[in-house]
């Protein structure tokens, strides 16, 4: 086992792999893209190839007795560094601890690896501390950080590191994971993380309250608008799924527009795809983007003191005939 077990970004991981065999591996890298491709499964493999005693410069063996410890989480050489406990940012304290470590030797392997995830959760002073190690760092240490938006890092930082850009998986690579459940496959949006945390009968049982909110919105009249407005109070009432019905109903609509425009071969719901033809026949191409705006509207409200049922009131609105 080795590199070859990764799977997805394939040219990614050769890049990766070129510079290590060539002996050009930068000491700062940025691994960034969405949540659950495998960007911290790269860096430990990264860290693992670094300091591998059986494998060559450009692989690990996965067995050895630094390979096992990496794989622990007790090599000495290799510290991952993310948000503590009861925090919501990584601190000046715990940059400057690893900083202060940089002028030692490795205590057991050839090379240090610092794991920074999620690195644009370092506040100001943690991002600016970081800066001198990227700076000069010493011939045996390498920072990898890890980001979904490797903008959301200080051009400062990212402009010392070279960044790698992860995408989703295809169909075919999560399938390759061993998921063998179509709806997870799709529902997982490229995401092998997602796919194996996702549970699909909840996720199932929300799908449907919110597309029979769809139903129940698109071109009501008088007589229906009770029915909607029911089907509104069942979902902002519902505190605990409000999070997931949010990614649910962007999925719902992104399914709409796709069938809207003619393009049947994205949608994610192929198990209920009759439905979403039906649905999508009564909305226009128009209404569906002004849904969607809505939508960034409504998960943007989520951390204030917003009113849950008259945002969802509204989005029955826009989605009725008018």
């Amino acid at each position: 086992m080795g590199f070859d077990a990764f799977i997805g970004n394939s040219k990614l991981i050769e890049r990766l792999r070129n510079k290590l065999r060539e002996d050009r591996f930068p000491h700062g890298l940025v691994f960034a893209g969405p949540e659950g491709v495998g960007k911290h499964t790269c860096a430990l493999m990264t860290a693992k190839a670094l300091n591998c005693t059986v494998a060559g410069p450009a692989d690990f063996c996965d067995s050895c007795v630094s390979c096992n410890k990496i794989n622990a989480g007790t090599h000495s050489d290799v510290m991952t560094i993310s948000v503590e406990e009861e925090a919501s940012q990584i601190k000046i304290a715990q940059i400057r601890q690893i900083l202060s470590t940089l002028s030692f030797q490795p205590l057991e392997g050839r090379n240090k690896i610092f794991i920074i995830d999620p690195a644009n959760l370092m506040n100001q002073e943690a991002s600016n501390a970081l800066l001198k190690g990227l700076e000069e760092p010493p011939e045996n240490s390498f920072f990898i950080l890890i980001a979904v938006n490797v903008h959301e890092l200080l051009l400062t930082v990212r402009s010392r590191c070279q960044v790698y850009h992860f995408s989703p998986l295809t169909l075919d690579e999560i399938r390759g994971h061993g998921i063998q459940d179509e709806f997870l496959v799709r529902w997982s949006q490229g995401s092998i993380g997602k796919a194996r945390s996702l549970d699909a009968e909840r996720l199932k049982a929300r799908r449907e309250v919110l597309l029979g909110f769809l139903e129940a919105a698109a071109g009501a009249n008088d007589a229906d608008f009770r029915e909607m407005l029911a089907a509104s109070a069942d979902i902002a009432g519902s505190k605990q799924d409000f999070g997931t019905d949010m990614a649910v109903l962007a999925v719902l609509i992104r399914d709409l527009l796709f069938l809207s425009e003619g393009i049947p071969e994205q949608v994610i719901n192929i198990d209920v795809e009759a439905r979403f033809r039906e649905l999508a026949a009564r909305l226009s191409s128009e209404r569906l983007i002004q849904m969607a705006g809505f939508l960034r509207v409504i998960e943007g409200s989520v951390k204030g003191n917003i009113n849950r049922q008259i945002l969802f009131d509204v989005m029955g609105l826009i989605t009725s005939e008018s």
